[in-house]
């Protein structure tokens, strides 16, 4: 079975349907789609369109769900259980931004935390600012994705996107106007001591690793807006014989 098919669910009080699109191009340059209703044999529909992710974002803001750990078996046309040794090490992450957020906010946003990073780490900056991702968010691109083996930065650029419109958003979403997502479809923890814990300890982190330390990865993180700075106790000023805390 494989990995790289994504399943959505939706259901409402008269659909029960299921939709699902593979990321590896078929033999066309496009993506095999399969739909129909749940517990059924799926129809088969294959596209020579290219833009697999802009279909998937469509069918989420439509409603749809993901539906982990299934997958569709090509030859019989029903949906499946993903073995755990077809599912794959992920090797990107992937964003996908609300229409809440306009192209305009997101290159505000990543010029300020460029001109932010580059007052820590002038010789890195022009690195930033060639990320793949960083482009793409600059020409408002509001789905997209960063490879894992482009190092630190992308990671941290991500998630600090997502930080940032998390906390100015002012609705009761409970996932918030930016998602970030594997290529297994699991949603990357928001809390940055999680992170530092899964890339410690992650396989597929493994390169990144060995690139990047626990200590600069948290200077990069507060530089970019992932993480806030911890507060130097030293540093604060009392008239008051003491402190408590």
């Amino acid at each position: 079975m494989s990995g790289s098919i994504t399943v959505l669910h939706y259901r409402d009080s008269t659909s029960d349907k299921i939709w699902a699109i593979d990321s590896k191009p078929n033999s066309d340059g496009g993506h095999d789609i399969w739909y129909g209703r749940r517990g059924s044999s799926l129809r088969y529909s294959p596209t020579s369109d290219s833009n697999w992710r802009k279909r998937l974002n469509d069918k989420l803001g439509k409603g749809y769900t993901r539906a982990e750990g299934l997958t569709v078996d090509p030859e019989t046309c029903r949906v499946t259980a993903l073995s755990e040794e077809h599912n794959s090490l992920p090797s990107s992450l992937w964003y996908h931004v609300s229409s809440k957020v306009s192209d305009h906010q997101m290159r505000d946003w990543l010029d300020a935390t460029s001109d932010r990073f580059a007052e820590q780490f002038c010789d890195m900056a022009e690195e930033l600012e060639q990320l793949p991702v960083y482009q793409s968010i600059y020409h408002g691109k509001y789905s997209g994705g960063a490879e894992i083996s482009e190092g630190p930065l992308a990671l941290l650029l991500l998630f600090a996107f997502r930080r940032h419109f998390r906390k100015s958003d002012t609705s009761d979403t409970l996932r918030g106007p930016v998602q970030i997502a594997d290529d297994n479809n699991q949603l990357l923890t928001s809390d940055f001591d999680e992170l530092i814990e899964l890339i410690a300890k992650g396989s597929e982190f493994a390169a990144l690793r060995q690139r990047c330390t626990e200590s600069d990865f948290k200077k990069y993180g507060v530089a970019l807006g992932a993480c806030d700075a911890p507060v130097d106790l030293n540093a604060i000023c009392s008239d008051t014989k003491a402190a408590f805390f």
